[in-house]
């Protein structure tokens, strides 16, 4: 006998059927359970087929008694996530069937692996192809945080590849997956912060590790974290230890000299790094920012670089006839060039360019001076990289690879990762 269950937490217009169920038995009437494809520390994973359908899903199934209560609360509110959730590159949640002592999870089947596993493969991703991965990446936690959704534990093992039901010629078609330590924000403001420290530790962004309130800055903080990997095959941040890691990565200095590969990466490419990985989550750009960066559009905003190009025009200027005249005034102050305009100043400069015209000078008769011809130069705008290169060695001995150093949670018992793919994760409390 099956009964409809209430959908908690998912989209008013959800079609994810949650369906209870007396004997798991009943499942064989839709699907065809097919291999094993995953081990998890609570359950398995198997490549099932729908029977009328014939299209292959995976199908996760979790033993609710071995899990225990606290794991069992990370799956509801994971699965009430899902349910809120229809973005490209985010795993898809297609059933769910519920006995007393499982729960049975059927998802989007992705076959082509962790992205970890792929970069492990490759060694390193050309820039070309980390862009379009990164784009995909950018729109789809966008995508999140618009919702108030938070992921909390973006790693390149959360990454998974699949096919493009769209562009069948797309190798690098990404989906975000495991919410277990997802949450759905209250809103905006301080009272809706979060406080939990968890993640996993190569990822986690400065103000978790100070145990500060956060916000949805962490998962950009990962997002950069998880770019730099992609281009030079490494983690930013590396140490022998939790405690040595945690103090690097609250310095924060990017280091582009002790790989050759960054010689041959763009400077807008290391600037979208930089503007993810700044410590301060107030001065870190947010997801949709990061969307219409340069180096993912291709086109850079004049806007504002016009305006800097005539103040620094202006500053030249006098810079010059400081340095033919001397001390002779000039008449205006190098505040007063930063000033944006105003109607009364332009007023007054119209004014002045009138009587220059006739041949006046303001409150005389007399001629208007020499005019002056100046030169506007132009220089390359330099990198703002955050760290110094060559002031420290980051590690010792070779770096960890970034799934040793497992992911944390504050309760007492693991609980994530209930069923990644063969890999177990370790829970604790930051003391």
């Amino acid at each position: 006998m099956a009964n409809k269950m209430p959908r908690k937490g998912s989209a008013e217009n959800s079609n994810i059927p949650h369906t209870r169920i007396d004997e798991e038995s009943w499942i064989n009437k839709y699907y065809e359970v097919g291999e094993k494809i995953g081990q998890g520390m609570f359950g398995k994973v198997f490549k099932v087929t729908h029977k009328e359908t014939d299209e292959y899903w995976a199908m996760k199934v979790v033993n609710k008694e071995k899990a225990g209560g606290s794991a069992i609360k990370l799956l509801e509110r994971e699965v009430a996530i899902l349910k809120m959730v229809d973005q490209d590159n985010i795993i898809k949640l297609n059933e769910v069937f519920e006995t007393g002592k499982k729960m049975f999870l059927v998802m989007e089947l992705c076959e082509g692996g962790e992205l970890a596993d792929v970069l492990r493969e490759k060694e390193i991703f050309s820039e070309s192809d980390t862009k379009v991965i990164m784009k995909k990446m950018f729109d789809a936690i966008s995508y999140l945080h618009k919702k108030d959704i938070v992921h909390r534990d973006l790693k390149l093992e959360n990454i998974l590849l699949s096919q493009n039901p769209k562009d069948p010629a797309d190798k690098l078609h990404i989906k975000v997956t495991d919410f277990g330590l997802s949450v759905v924000k209250g809103g905006v403001g301080h009272d809706n912060m979060m406080q939990d420290f968890c993640g996993t530790p190569i990822y986690m962004s400065p103000e978790i590790i100070d145990n500060k309130a956060y916000s949805q800055q962490c998962d950009v903080w990962a997002m950069g974290v998880i770019m730099y990997s992609l281009l030079c095959g490494s983690p930013p941040f590396k140490a022998n230890t939790e405690e040595e890691l945690y103090e690097i990565i609250k310095k924060g200095e990017i280091d582009y000299t002790t790989n050759p590969v960054w010689n041959t990466i763009s400077e807008d490419a290391k600037k979208c790094i930089e503007l993810m990985l700044r410590t301060d989550p107030a001065h870190r750009s947010s997801a949709s920012e990061v969307l219409h960066h340069a180096w993912i559009t291709g086109i850079q905003r004049e806007s504002r670089n016009v305006l800097d190009l005539m103040k620094q025009f202006r500053l030249e200027e006098e810079g010059q006839k400081s340095a033919i005249n001397g001390d002779v005034e000039n008449g205006e102050d190098q505040n007063s060039l930063l000033e944006e305009p105003t109607p009364e100043k332009e007023t007054s400069e119209r004014e002045s360019r009138k009587n220059s015209a006739e041949g006046k000078k303001p409150g005389s008769g007399g001629k208007s001076g020499s005019s002056q011809n100046s030169t506007k130069s132009s220089t390359a705008e330099k990198s703002q990289r955050l760290s110094t290169p060559g002031q420290r060695t980051v590690s010792k001995s070779p770096a960890p690879k970034a799934n040793n150093l497992k992911t944390l949670n504050n309760n007492t018992r693991p609980t994530t990762n209930l069923l990644s793919t063969g890999k177990s994760t370790a829970a604790k409390k930051k003391t």
